[in-house]
């Protein structure tokens, strides 16, 4: 094993770099043997004398002897030295082995760090070992060890960024073979393929398939005629404008000519858009009583109930006519003043002329809109709070359809009420009068006029019945007072007619006992018993009320009741009573339809009084 001296991590005998921090390691001693191999020189031989040879084998036949006739003493000394030569014997056989390893070593040594000849044209700026060691460092990174960076920060041999290929020349720089710049993980991907092959063998092979696949791109590219740089020709060439051709000389016309178009037209619109420019568009479109242009640059609302005809109308009846001179001043305590809307105004003072008044003042105030104008400038349009009548609040009948000066009133601008029985709206008119068209079901068409002003309200009411809502509200009034005669007759509980009012309705209180006095009437006691009940001549009348939006009905009727009287004296007697009542109820438009709220059925009373 071999240690790091900058980490003291131990690797493998042939690694060359720390597997922990990236270090290279120093030089083994089988990397000096083979430096060395070629300074190597025989060694001298040696040889004896006849004497020498023949003390030596004196020597070995007395040994010998004594291992065939030993001594107590002599027996350890024996015993020792045998064993002293077995370990000779086995440390002779592990220097064998050891021999031998490390010749194997030499030679994978050998290959290793063969060269190969163009790998100085590889590189070209880098060094093989500054190459080798950034690639080692960049999985070390990409294998998420958090440590490695504390040491290489402290280890010389990356104190500064290696260099990657072609960073520094034109002609590799767009190269998609270049070194990592970014994701290390297709180097790791592409290491995979040589698990089996030793560490420093991979990078070469690595590195020279890109090597021949970027210089195979560069001479397919130079066949093609192309540039190998990948650098545009109108940069590398730097063309003058004689050197253009006449197409490229319209194409670049023409581009200039765009852009001053371009250039021009946001100059003039940002100038056309001023503040300053819009006031005095209006002014003279004011003068010359061009209604129409100065309803294009006011910032009437967007509901469709402000048109631009109405904005006429209202121009005629209320503007200054015959004005001669005028001079645009801006009020500059006004200026830039924030206001609810989130956007800007501008204030300007107008003094003006006319034949008949003389000298005059007007405000003049420009609202800065939220939505730009073409997208890019600002949109600037004179306010006209002054003549709009904002957050106009009209309340009519619920389930109604109107129209105001023509424009039916839509669904976003209704605002949900406390009081069911009326729809409010709440929408922005020119202040003054207006014309309305209301359609109720069951009533005839309402038209009529009402004064919009800020902020102001208006409920309109007292539609006229239709006769065939007459004829549906009359129906609807005799079946209820049919089913409330009968039921009282019988003595059935309240419970059991609840189901012609509306639901959930909070007049359940009062209109029970309008039934239990209707049941009291009918009911038989004091020798009384009602037979039969019928009832004519019925009359309705209906009205909307102005302050809750139902429909108030009243329904005039004759009845007739036959009965038996119990008497001690004579026994029954039959008896027939005539008389005349009305009916009253209220009705709300839910669902579509007209559903009973209350009802008083009136007073049926045959008995004869006390």
């Amino acid at each position: 094993m071999r240690q790091c001296p900058n980490c003291k991590t131990n690797n493998p005998d042939d690694a060359r770099f720390c597997n922990y921090c990236g270090m290279r390691l120093p030089e083994s001693k089988e990397e000096t043997l083979y430096s060395d191999l070629d300074e190597l020189e025989e060694a001298p031989k040696t040889e004896f004398s006849d004497q020498e040879i023949e003390e030596e084998s004196e020597k070995v036949i007395d040994e010998a002897k004594k291992l065939f006739n030993p001594d107590e003493k002599e027996e350890k000394e024996v015993f020792l030295q045998e064993e002293k030569k077995e370990e000779r014997k086995e440390e002779r056989k592990e220097e064998r082995k050891e021999d031998e390893d490390t010749d194997t070593e030499q030679e994978q040594l050998k290959k290793q760090l063969t060269i190969p000849e163009n790998l100085d044209r590889m590189i070209e700026e880098v060094t093989r070992q500054e190459l080798e060691q950034e690639l080692h460092r960049k999985i070390k990174l990409k294998e998420g060890s958090g440590k490695e960076q504390s040491h290489l920060d402290e280890t010389e041999g990356v104190s500064e960024p290696t260099l990657m290929i072609g960073e520094k020349t034109e002609e590799e720089a767009d190269e998609p073979t270049r070194m990592f710049t970014g994701d290390i993980g297709d180097f790791i991907k592409k290491k995979r393929e040589y698990e089996d092959v030793p560490e420093e063998d991979a990078y070469e092979e690595i590195l020279q398939s890109w090597e021949r696949k970027r210089k195979e791109k560069k001479i397919k590219r130079e066949r093609e005629g192309k540039d190998p740089s990948r650098i545009p020709k109108f940069i590398k060439e730097k063309h003058s404008w004689s050197d253009l051709t006449a197409k490229q000389k319209k194409a670049v016309k023409r581009i200039v000519a765009g852009a001053a178009v371009f250039a021009a037209f946001c100059i003039f619109e940002s100038y056309y858009g001023r503040p300053e420019a819009v006031a005095e568009r209006y002014c003279k479109a004011y003068v010359k009583e061009d209604w129409k242009k100065t309803g294009h640059l006011s910032d009437l609302p967007k509901n469709g109930y402000a048109t631009q005809d109405e904005y006429a109308t209202y121009m005629k009846k209320n503007a200054v006519t015959g004005v001669e001179d005028y001079q645009i001043k801006e009020t500059k305590e006004n200026r830039q003043i924030k206001i609810e809307s989130g956007g800007k105004q501008r204030a300007f003072t107008v003094e003006y002329k006319t034949k008949t008044q003389g000298k005059n003042k007007e405000t003049v105030v420009l609202q800065k809109q939220k939505r730009q104008r073409l997208l890019l400038f600002a949109n600037w349009k004179v306010s006209s709070d002054k003549m709009i009548a904002n957050d106009f609040n009209l309340y009519i009948p619920a389930g109604s359809t109107a129209w105001i000066d023509g424009t039916k009133l839509t669904k976003n601008d209704k605002i949900k009420d406390d009081s069911d029985g009326l729809d409010q709206y709440k929408i922005s008119l020119f202040e003054g009068n207006h014309k309305i068209r209301i359609d109720v079901p069951w009533f005839k068409t309402y038209k009529s006029e009402f004064k919009a002003s800020d902020k102001g309200s208006t409920t309109i009411s007292k539609m006229k019945v239709s006769q065939s809502g007459k004829k549906k509200l009359d129906k609807k009034m005799k079946e209820i007072l049919s089913s409330y005669i009968k039921a009282a007759k019988e003595e059935k509980s309240f419970s059991q007619i609840s189901g012609l009012f509306e639901k959930n309705s909070k007049y359940e209180k009062e209109n029970k006992e309008f039934y239990d006095d209707l049941k009291e009437q009918l009911s038989s006691k004091d020798g009384y018993k009602a037979d039969q009940i019928t009832t004519d001549n019925y009359e309705g009348k209906y009205v909307i009320s102005g302050v809750t939006g139902v429909v108030r009905g009243t329904l005039s009727y004759d009845y007739k009741v036959t009965y038996q009287k119990e008497d001690v004296t004579v026994g029954d007697m039959n008896g027939t009573v005539d008389g005349s009542s009305q009916m009253s109820a209220e009705f709300v438009y839910k669902d579509g339809n007209y559903q009973l709220r209350t009802v008083n059925p009136g007073s049926i009373w045959y008995r004869e009084s006390q």
